[in-house]
């Protein structure tokens, strides 16, 4: 594709091994250098899909406009401005019932996920994939911790929370919200979950934030 830019719309065609994206439209997000391919958010589910030029044909749908550069990055992001999340959360003080809190939330909702704040600065957003094996959790993660580049960007996208970060994560999902005021208790489910999780080397472009995936043991 000559002349192609972050923001324009593309869609899919001659994939094999994604066939069912065949036809499906979405955005580029960045080329990636070493790869050779294109980072492409698909339309329908927001997911990122790495592919080649050879797989991608312009179409004639006008670019995004509203993307910004992430603070830190320098990637091209989805809209900068956030909005108060007005769902209400569940206070819960103890680590262990947080814990069963997050499984609880898989358990009953099956899909979406759950944020766990903890006051304006710090939040974790888990989206529900499917079970992991002995009763536990596979799924997709973005956090804010005390890290300067999320607090980046709970600032340039101008919340008034990081919540707010993770709702965006789950847009379009079901979301169960939990809060806690202790932060080491806070700090010590986000160590329990980075345990287990694996960095993908992208940045979510609904959030603006790091993508992991995830095994939430029971």
């Amino acid at each position: 594709m000559e002349n192609a830019q972050p923001g324009h719309t593309v869609e899919f065609h001659g994939l094999r091994g994604a066939a069912h994206l065949n036809g499906t439209s979405g955005h580029l997000v960045r080329y990636l250098e070493e790869e050779q391919r294109w980072a492409v958010r698909c339309d329908d589910t927001y997911k990122i899909v790495n592919a080649k030029p050879a797989n991608l044909k312009r179409t004639h749908v006008a670019p995004v406009n509203s993307y910004f550069t992430h603070p830190v990055t320098g990637q091209t992001m989805v809209p900068k401005d956030s909005t108060p999340v007005t769902e209400p959360s569940d206070q819960i003080q103890d680590l262990k019932a947080l814990h069963e809190a997050v499984l609880n939330a898989f358990y009953t909702l099956r899909k979406g996920g759950v944020v766990v704040s903890c006051g304006s600065q710090y939040m974790i957003a888990v989206e529900f994939d499917g079970p992991a094996a002995g009763g536990g959790i596979q799924g997709e993660m973005v956090f804010v911790d005390t890290d300067a580049s999320a607090q980046a960007v709970v600032k340039g996208r101008k919340c008034e929370r990081a919540t707010e970060l993770g709702r965006n994560f789950l847009t379009g999902e079901t979301v169960a919200y939990y809060d806690t005021t202790e932060e080491s208790v806070f700090f010590s489910l986000l160590r329990k979950y980075r345990s287990a999780a694996r960095s993908r080397r992208l940045i979510d472009m609904k959030s603006g934030l790091s993508l992991y995936d995830v095994t939430i043991a029971k």
